[in-house]
């Protein structure tokens, strides 16, 4: 046997998951899932997609939280382009969200609930062993009972944890509780978030929805680089400076291309304005995906503090930007008054340098551009000249 088959599923969905792995090696292939087979000290992200990139086959459990999941999504995308087999299973009788739909409508489905179930399962081991090259095991026959050899254990997931009710019921218990709390992801980013979480969630699942990274909006458009700090988005900030900076200077230095400087200028603002979500929705993703090594409680701690908003930022960010103003304005008033001749100005601003070599002037010398008085010699010269 070669590779491993993937297990893909939301967090909440852990001890379903788990089983499901245990499911697939007890058939002789081998299942990856995390955070079991996690490295720790690792990039987690990284190994996430090292695990679907070298896997031989991709299973992704789909419940109401993974739909609600965007790793699970992530992972199905992925595995998708990398042209895994990839075999749903699915808890209960949901169709997946928008995102998950695209990938997983041709597929083959397991039905992991319901009377099929056993049968679902044993087809999917099937499946599983011939993708990790195992004994297959037999496929169910019509052989009378007492001749027909005993059936492979099903697949049994773990028990609710609720007790069970008191009174037998006919249909089977179900896999996932009736009234769950939020998805751990969404509490994840509800700390990465911080302040307007709702509202970021809320654009975020239209993005989905349309299956577009472009999101309207007008404090990154209007505030740009104001905005980024206040999110912490710094390497945004740094080159969004630094590109203002090389556009700024080109105007000062080529005449030409000062017009043309204030255009691109405005463009930044809008291209901010567009995909400002987007950004930011990799920069939470980025955040969580470099905290889950950490324990959930020290976790969500770590994104809060990493996360949220600084307002610390934008008041050092405009402190700064007055300064290059002030900067400008005195280099300006410095290049006007050489302009129109003025004389230079001390460092205070307000007294012209004099040169302290420079000779006293003569108080009998005639005004500057007049020509000194004729002496006598010149009148008796010019007299005998008829003049």
């Amino acid at each position: 046997m070669t590779g491993h088959v993937f297990v893909s599923h939301g967090s909440e969905d852990s001890d379903d998951a788990n089983a499901l792995a245990a499911f697939i090696e007890s058939k002789g292939a081998k299942a990856w899932i995390a955070p079991r087979d996690v490295r720790p000290g690792q990039d987690y992200s990284e190994q996430l997609q090292e695990a679907i990139e070298t896997s031989i086959a991709f299973v992704v459990l789909v419940s109401e939280k993974a739909n609600r999941s965007p790793y699970v999504r992530a992972e199905t995308e992925m595995a998708f382009s990398n042209g895994k087999p990839i075999f749903p299973v699915r808890m209960s009788d949901i169709q997946p969200a928008a995102g998950l739909a695209f990938f997983l409508k041709i597929r083959h489905w397991t039905d992991a609930f319901g009377p099929g179930r056993d049968a679902s399962l044993a087809r999917l081991a099937r499946e599983v062993q011939t993708v990790a090259g195992v004994p297959v095991d037999a496929a169910p026959t019509t052989t009378p009972p007492d001749t027909a050899p005993p059936a492979a254990p099903a697949y049994v997931p773990p028990p609710p944890p609720s007790p069970p009710p008191a009174a037998p019921q006919a249909a089977p218990v179900p896999l996932m509780a009736a009234a769950a709390p939020p998805p751990a992801d969404e509490a994840l980013m509800r700390a990465a978030i911080g302040p307007n979480a709702d509202l970021y969630l809320q654009r975020w699942r239209q993005m989905d929805e349309k299956r577009s990274a472009i999101s309207w909006n007008w404090p990154a458009c209007l505030l740009s680089g104001y905005w980024f700090a206040y999110r912490k988005m710094w390497l945004p900030l740094v080159l969004l400076v630094l590109a203002s900076i090389v556009v700024s200077a080109l105007g000062a230095t080529n005449p030409g291309f000062s017009q043309a400087s204030l255009f691109i200028t405005i463009g930044f603002t809008f291209v901010t304005g567009t995909f400002g979500n987007h950004w930011y929705r990799n920069h939470v993703r980025r955040l969580i995906a470099e905290t889950s090594v950490l324990p959930r409680e020290a976790q969500l701690d770590a994104l809060q503090k990493r996360g949220g908003v600084s307002q610390a930022a934008v008041f050092i960010l405009i402190g700064l930007s007055l300064l290059m103003v002030a900067i400008g304005v005195i280099a300006a008033m410095s290049k006007l008054n050489q302009t129109l001749g003025n004389p230079p100005y001390s460092a205070n601003g307000f007294q012209p340098l004099v040169d302290p070599n420079a000779p006293e002037p003569d108080p009998n010398a005639p005004p500057s551009g007049e020509k000194p008085p004729l002496t006598d010699e010149e009148i008796r010269a010019l007299e005998q000249q008829g003049y």
